[in-house]
């Protein structure tokens, strides 16, 4: 059986390496006689992240992802309680409620665990993190003496949760000065918007972007802002069809793109996933069009970027279309293309989005037909 010295530094291991807590939560369960244990950090965002023991793993993934969670109880009435302390399931439900709950039917009886005792642990930021142990079926409810041993290590995984958000923030960041480095004004969002991370580059484009309460960011021009708000709500979703680079114009300057990627994660990176990283490409004007930038700048097929190119020319989809020796309809399916990933609705403003002025002199096109 793993000595209590030891368990404590692992714990405090594990706080920066995060790979170390399914063995931990073995050694814990180990401690008072369990199959094991389970990690589950909630973070403010509703981003949910978790790590098991062995014993734990069968289905543990798809009962999390597929929201199980939220369709149990056991979280709420863990909460309820407002203990600095581990609570068994005996306390929190009679045995013919717990043998309907969830986590025991999806997760815990198809692994042949059932008794649990748990804790939440409130981090500063708005995170929770809970550390379960579990019992195989036909063992006995946790004991006194059993809950005694696990309470004196609650202070130690309490203080592992809080370092390891910290150092979570740290590591954005750095990430953010990374990126500062390279030129490129970048700020890191959660799922809800909030700014967790900023480099001063992106600070210092005061005229682009406006500070919101709750370390939330908008655009000062009304039609970037709302693309920027749908992609945002669509960052737990990478495959969602919302426009993530788009133009952004400020008071008086010249337009930027900006870019919102996705960062995802899963349930392994505990705190670290669902995040979007929002980073800022300034805009001059170019001597000649850069088809290849144009093309990486907005995510364009290679076709999409000639047709874009040229309607910077000032070309007609008949000009287009003439030049590239295709038919009409087809130049117009194209241009629409370029209108959804560049986030605009008439051509005069991909034109005036690549001239990356304001004031650069158009001249007439046709509107793409619908």
């Amino acid at each position: 059986m793993p000595d209590f010295e030891s368990i404590v530094d692992d714990i405090y291991e594990a706080a920066a390496e995060p790979d170390c807590w399914p063995r931990i939560m073995h050694d814990i369960g180990k401690a008072v006689e369990a199959a094991g244990g389970a990690l589950i950090a909630r973070r403010a965002d509703a981003w949910l992240g978790w790590r098991c023991s062995a014993a734990l793993e069968k289905g543990a993934d798809a009962f999390f992802s597929s929201g199980g969670l939220q369709r149990s109880q056991v979280l709420d009435r863990l909460l309820a309680f407002n203990r600095a302390g581990f609570v068994t399931d005996q306390e929190g439900f009679t045995e013919e409620e717990y043998a309907e709950e969830p986590v025991i039917k999806e997760w815990c009886a198809p692994n042949g665990i059932h008794h649990c005792t748990a804790t939440a642990v409130p981090i500063p930021n708005g995170d929770l993190v809970v550390f379960q142990v579990k019992r195989r079926r036909g063992d006995p409810p946790f004991g006194p003496a059993e809950l005694a041993r696990l309470d004196a290590l609650r202070p130690h995984l309490a203080r592992a949760g809080l370092l390891a958000a910290r150092w979570r923030l740290e590591r954005l960041r750095s990430a953010t000065e990374a990126l500062a480095t390279l030129g490129v004004p970048a700020a890191i969002l959660d799922v809800e918007g909030r700014v967790l991370a900023a480099n001063g580059l992106i600070e210092e484009l005061a005229s682009h972007h406006v500070w919101m309460p709750r370390d939330r960011i908008a655009l000062i021009e009304p039609a970037a802002d709302k693309l920027l708000r749908r992609a945002i709500a669509d960052l737990g979703d990478p495959a969602a069809a919302s426009v993530r680079s788009f133009p952004s114009k400020g008071a008086g300057d010249r337009p930027v793109v900006m870019h919102l990627i996705p960062v995802t994660g899963n349930a392994r990176d505990l705190f670290g996933g669902g995040l979007g990283v929002l980073a800022v490409t300034p805009l001059s004007r170019p001597s000649a069009l850069d088809a290849a930038l144009v093309q990486s700048l907005f995510d364009l097929t290679p076709t999409e970027a000639r047709v874009a190119g040229s309607l910077a020319e000032g070309l007609t989809l008949d000009q287009i279309a003439e030049r590239h020796k295709v038919k009409l309809s087809t130049i117009r399916s194209q241009v629409k293309a370029v209108f959804a990933k560049t986030g605009s609705n008439r051509q005069s403003q991909i034109v005036a989005l690549l001239a990356a002025t304001q004031n650069f002199p158009l001249q007439p096109v046709e509107e793409a037909q619908a």
